[in-house]
């Protein structure tokens, strides 16, 4: 799809998103969030789920491609965070990250995760909100794929101030220029695409608060020694928005994590992070030896 200079680009559930099983699960607060369980399975590999919780800014479409490639081997969960504009709030909902990961746990019971073998994957901001439940003890994946985790929410200087007097409805008409600053900071087509695909889909009202609760503020690096469950975390060498070295430094600091390299935020969000999936599956059961670093 051509990108025009200031065209918004149009969403259309497909057939296989519309092909889920749809559950909005109440979280502590009486919150509820969208889960989309996709268990029609064509070609089961070994008996693990997957529970796939995106990012800040995240859509399905972002992702479909690769939970669809799963979802031949494996029965995939995609999680939609209560930022999303999917979620159903109660009045004053929280959105710090230190509170608003508890969601996560209860839909590992509504889901009955607890009771079986499941692994995350995750990308940005949701990275942190896994990070922070397997630290706490409050779920119990046996591993994790993270896709550039934000246990740091950097915007720039001065953002979260302006949201505080900016009210979402004049935000939501700003966001051409949102979309120019996503064009001058993201060097690949795709991913350009995929963001300013996720702008026009935003809910602005709750994007506001989780940004306001969260950027420049919220800091993850503590728990990371905490995490017990064997980890993959992936970086992108040529991905200006989310830094590899940054990365890669996160790793470092998980006890039992691998750092990848895919090179592109697009094999990122492709087969060859269902091809990685795989390889990592093999491992957890045993018939394959443990993964190694790769940096490109």
């Amino acid at each position: 799809m051509a990108i025009g200079k200031n065209k918004a680009p149009s969403y259309v559930q497909s057939d296989f998103e519309l092909s889920a099983k749809e559950s909005f699960v109440e979280s502590f607060d009486g919150s509820s969030i969208r889960v989309l369980s996709f268990e029609d399975v064509k070609e089961p590999k070994e008996e693990i789920e997957i529970l796939f919780i995106a990012g800040l800014l995240s859509i399905f479409q972002r992702w479909e491609k690769v939970v669809k490639e799963l979802n031949q081997h494996y029965k995939v969960h995609y999680v939609e965070t209560r930022e999303k504009l999917s979620s159903k709030l109660v009045k004053r909902a929280k959105f710090e990250i230190e509170i608003m990961r508890e969601d996560l746990a209860y839909v590992e019971k509504y889901l009955g995760l607890d009771k079986r073998k499941y692994i995350t994957i995750t990308s940005s901001m949701a990275g942190a909100i896994v990070l922070e439940n397997i630290a706490k003890n409050d779920i119990t994946p046996i591993g994790n794929i993270l896709v550039g985790p934000a246990i740091e929410i950097h915007f720039p200087r001065g953002v979260p101030l302006l949201l505080r007097f900016i009210p979402p409805f004049l935000i939501t008409a700003w966001k051409p220029i949102i979309g120019w600053w996503f064009r001058r900071k993201i060097e690949e087509p795709e991913q350009l695409r995929r963001y300013l695909l996720s702008i026009y889909q935003a809910d602005f009202a709750k994007m506001r608060k989780c940004v306001i609760k969260n950027a420049n503020r919220y800091n993850g690096w503590n728990v990371l020694k905490d995490v017990t469950s064997r980890s993959i975390l992936i970086g992108a060498t040529k991905d200006t928005l989310h830094p590899s070295e940054f990365s890669f430094k996160v790793g470092k600091e998980i006890p039992d994590c691998t750092f990848i390299d895919l090179g592109t935020n697009k094999a990122a969000h492709d087969t060859p992070l269902v091809d990685l999936t795989i390889e990592f599956m093999q491992e957890l059961v045993g018939t394959r030896p443990k993964l190694e670093e790769k940096i490109l």
